[in-house]
Formats: structure tokens, sequence, C-alpha cells
């Protein structure tokens, strides 16, 4: 991931939608055709959708598992994988920015002044 590549990080101001239409683009540990995915499974161990939903998006370890399983053995396809992470990311991006305007509004309220 590089700054420099708009494309290539989500950021935490990033809009929602944004957020969501970058994970929707991001690279999987899936085959080159459904055939083949079918057939032989995925790889959720090099892939990017998986890793973001394993580290930052899904905290249930049940959902993780049945997730990976499915990918395993070609059950799920990295289509609803990428569905289901964007309208995660979407949603949490959306909270976080909610709660930071709230923090921002209530900055005054804590704010120090230090006497040299």
């Amino acid at each position: 991931m590089s700054s420099s590549i708009p494309d290539s990080h989500i950021a935490l101001t990033d809009d929602p939608k944004e957020g969501a239409k970058k994970v929707k683009k991001a690279k999987t540990g899936g085959c080159m055709t459904l055939e083949e995915q079918k057939k032989l499974g995925g790889n959720p161990d090099e892939c990017s959708v998986f890793e973001l939903m394993l580290f930052h998006l899904i905290e249930d370890d049940e959902e993780l598992l049945e997730i990976r399983q499915e990918c395993v053995c070609g059950t799920r396809m990295c289509g609803s994988c990428k569905q289901l992470a964007a309208e995660k990311m979407q949603e949490f991006l959306k909270d976080h920015q909610e709660k930071r305007e709230l923090a921002r509004e209530q900055l005054d309220e804590y704010r120090i002044i230090y006497n040299k």
C-alpha cells in the first residue's frame, strides 16, 4: 500500500462509499476462473480481502473460520467476500467518522492549558 497511490489504501477519512469501492477492487487469493475456483478453492492466506476481514472488519472467530473454510473448499467465491467486506468497510467508516465528529465537538471541554 502506498499513500501516493490513492486506490491502494483506505484512509479513515475516505468517503464510506469510496472505501467500499476500493475493497471491491482489491486483490484476492482466488483462481483465474470461476470454474477453477469452484474446483480448486481459493487461498485466503494470500487474499487481501480476507486479511482485511480478519484483522479489521470481523470480530467473530466462528464467522471467519466459516468464510475461510468455504473459500478453501471452493463454495465461496471472491465476489461474495468482496461484497461482504465492502459492506462492513462502508459501515465501519461511516460509524468511525460519526464518532470522530462527536469527539471533535467535545474537544474544547477537554482542552488542557499548560502554564509555563
